[in-house]
């Protein structure tokens, strides 16, 4: 395996959360972990995001200038 550490900061109560959900599951977090992202690459749309996510939330992008 070539594994490496995903670090990301979350509320206590999300980590507390998904760590009893790695728990009930039977495996570790990193294998919590890995299973969450393959669920999540099954719903992956065209544009390249979740089919259930809003695409309102995303900025609006300005033309890019372009370089002379």
């Amino acid at each position: 395996m070539d594994n490496v550490q995903l670090n990301t900061l979350v509320p206590q109560e999300d980590k507390d959360f998904f760590f009893s959900v790695a728990d009930r599951m039977g495996v570790s977090t990193g294998e919590a972990m890995e299973q969450l992202i393959a669920h999540l690459r099954t719903e992956m749309k065209p544009d390249g995001l979740p089919a259930w996510f809003d695409r309102s939330q995303l900025p609006e992008t300005l033309p890019m200038a372009q370089a002379s």
